[in-house]
């Protein structure tokens, strides 16, 4: 396999046509198509599959367009470190964190980073359940992740960031200031929750495991907003960390009740088994300082008064 070849591959698979990485390429489609034989066939697996909707990328060809991807991505990073020496900070930061987070840290992060380093270009990427595949995959350089579960292990630098509480998420109205419940109390209650994997599902899941019961999940979403305006029109509860919904309390279109016991973790990770480029160093030094701002301003919360409410059901 030579560059070549990969770059071959890589264009047909983002293109999805033969025919248009051909004329992208400015290369004959029969030549194109033999280099892309000769590669299949040294590698002995199919790259791709072709049907009447076109072609797409195999399970082994996915597996090799983001090894592909990631080979690229340090290439130019590597020439961007080069040419400035390695003094300036410059090339692509992926930066990857959940929507609760995302919301209140990048905006704030973005200024103070990019006023010092101008020449970087940064991507930013809202998950809830995949953080971890993209940065074991190298689709991004660092994350904040809930916790490190299935992480710990994989050549992965940590840094516990901060820890907030958890609450069940009802309307204006719902609850009483410093109610509490504990994760039996959301058993019976219409629940709006990210799909699985997700922090929220995992802990839950890891309860119910033990007790036979089943949480009844009427909307599945990974959009916090649409979580957050379900919830606000009594379609049911959600269950979200601080972070998510301290502005929405504060302006009293929602009420919080705190689920005993569960306190979430965010923690900064990156790989370790690759040099850190000048600029992806950079990042985690001002994402550290950033959150610990954050954190002093109270958007993670501390733990209410403690009360006794239970719940009720979401009116209609």
């Amino acid at each position: 396999m030579n560059d070549k070849q990969l770059e071959y591959f890589v264009r047909i698979a983002e293109l999805g046509s033969f025919r248009k990485a051909s004329e992208a390429l400015c290369i004959a489609q029969p030549a194109l198509t033999r280099q892309i034989q000769k590669l299949e066939e040294e590698l002995g697996v199919a790259l791709f599959t072709r049907g009447s909707r076109g072609i797409a990328t195999t399970s082994p060809g996915t597996l090799l367009l983001e090894r592909a991807r990631f080979i690229r991505r340090q290439t130019e990073q590597a020439v961007a470190d080069v040419m400035a020496e390695g003094t300036v900070p410059s090339g692509v930061v992926g930066f990857g964190a959940p929507p609760s987070i995302a919301e209140i840290l990048f905006c704030g992060l973005s200024k103070t980073y990019l006023d010092l380093y101008p020449q970087v270009r940064l991507a930013f990427f809202e998950g809830v359940g995949h953080l971890r595949s993209w940065l074991l995959s190298g689709d991004i350089d660092i994350a904040i992740l809930p916790n490190t579960r299935g992480i710990a292990d994989r050549h992965v630098g940590l840094d516990n960031l901060v820890r907030e509480p958890v609450y069940l998420v009802g309307q204006a109205g719902e609850f009483a200031p410093g109610s509490t419940c504990t994760w039996r109390d959301l058993v019976p209650l219409p629940l709006i929750l990210a799909a699985p994997p997700s922090t929220v599902r995992g802990w839950l899941d890891a309860n119910l495991a033990h007790s036979g019961e089943k949480i009844r999940v009427g909307v599945e979403t990974e959009s916090l907003q649409v979580q957050k305006k379900l919830v606000k029109a009594g379609l049911g509860y959600a269950v979200l960390p601080h972070s998510a919904v301290h502005r929405d309390f504060e302006a009293g279109t929602l009420t919080l009740c705190q689920v005993e016991g569960w306190l979430m973790d965010r923690v900064l990770a990156w790989r370790t088994d690759r040099p850190l480029t000048p600029a992806v160093q950079k990042m985690i030094d001002a994402t550290r300082a950033e959150m610990a701002r954050l954190q002093k301003e109270g958007m993670f919360g501390g733990v209410p008064s403690p009360a006794s409410a239970k719940p009720r059901r979401a009116r209609r």
